[in-house]
């Protein structure tokens, strides 16, 4: 019962988390969890730990648990990994995927489009793992699938870029049109060099997750100091004055 609880819980925060209600760096207090959620403290800790191996939050000594704060060496590590890693594999994909997978990955670029016309990141998101999924699925490599899929475990937080930068999916949908044109055409290299690209593209945009919120940090920090010294002024004017 408890094992049932935890997936129910991991599930609804993986959701909230990936839709950005709940945003970097906030808090996920065990006891406000275990209340919202109506259970005991344990489902909700196993919940959290699950969370952890996904990426998506991280234990903070002395303070618990927060959504996991995206930093810019994790992001250029991890997409330089993932960029060498799904070329690679899109490369041998198109020497070896059958028409049967080449038919399936014309059905998700169907659902893409709809996704993209209705601005829809969340749906996108979902087609766009199962999209690079399937293409991994058929390079043929069990070993180069299963390093690509853990680093897609660890690192699944960045699928939060199709929900907090909508023009993103526009973006990727055309380059999935080049992957998919390279893979029809069974053109390995091609297929490689626009699988890298679209990554490193990928990984422009999610840096752009760290950015915003350094900038927006910047902005509060000159806004209070010029509050602060317009205040001490005016004291000072203030006594002058007296």
């Amino acid at each position: 019962m408890s094992d049932l609880k935890s997936q129910t819980i991991y599930r609804a925060l993986r959701e909230r988390i990936l839709r950005n209600e709940l945003a970097s760096g906030t808090r996920l207090v065990l006891r406000e969890l275990a209340n919202t959620y109506e259970t005991s403290d344990i489902p909700v800790r196993e919940a959290l730990r699950m969370l952890e191996r996904d990426g998506l939050v991280e234990m903070v000594p002395y303070r618990g648990a927060r959504v996991t704060t995206l930093t810019q060496r994790e992001i250029e590590e991890t997409y330089f990994i993932r960029g060498h890693l799904e070329s690679i594999a899109t490369g041998l994909a198109a020497q070896r995927i059958t028409d049967d997978e080449l038919a399936a990955l014309d059905d998700l670029m169907v659902l893409m489009r709809a996704a993209v016309a209705d601005q829809d990141g969340p749906r996108f998101s979902d087609l766009n793992h199962q999209f690079h999924e399937t293409i991994v699925a058929a390079c043929g490599n069990q070993m180069l699938c299963e390093l690509t899929m853990d680093i897609w475990q660890r690192h699944s937080g960045f699928q939060r870029v199709f929900r907090m930068v909508p023009e993103r999916l526009a973006r990727s949908q055309s380059e999935h049109e080049g992957i998919m044109a390279a893979l029809h055409a069974r053109d390995a290299d091609r297929a490689a060099k626009l699988a890298l690209w679209h990554k490193r593209s990928v990984g422009e945009t999610v840096s752009t997750l760290v950015e915003r919120p350094e900038r927006d940090d910047a902005e509060d920090t000159a806004q209070d100091t010029a509050r602060d010294t317009a205040e001490d002024t005016a004291e000072d004017t203030a006594e002058g004055t007296a």
